[in-house]
């Protein structure tokens, strides 16, 4: 059984369709990476995968669970390049991710 499971995903933007019938399948421990080109729809997935947005289409599970189109603390992201305030010392450019809701 899949961690995560997505099927049939498909995100649109008025006319614009952003996915098309992505299909995939993590499991538990795995490590998953996404690559592309600009524009290819990495960043509007991982909006889907955080609950900031809802699917125009199709299912995402986690654990067998249907994905709650809600962010939590229970699902995060590290970007591949540092996003850091430097006027701010570590530990409140670490604390200003538990102020977010």
């Amino acid at each position: 059984m899949s961690f995560i499971s997505v099927r049939n995903v498909w995100q649109q933007y008025a006319d614009q369709v952003v996915l098309e019938g992505l299909n995939l399948d993590v499991a538990e421990g795995e490590f998953c990476t996404l690559v592309g080109a600009s524009g290819c729809g990495k960043s509007t997935f991982l909006r889907l995968l955080l609950g900031q947005e809802s699917a125009s289409r199709g299912v995402i599970t986690l654990d067998g669970t249907p994905l709650r189109n809600e962010p939590d603390a229970s699902r995060g992201v590290v970007f591949q390049r540092y996003s850091v305030f430097p006027h701010l010392s570590v530990l409140d450019n670490v604390a200003l991710g538990l102020e977010l809701p």
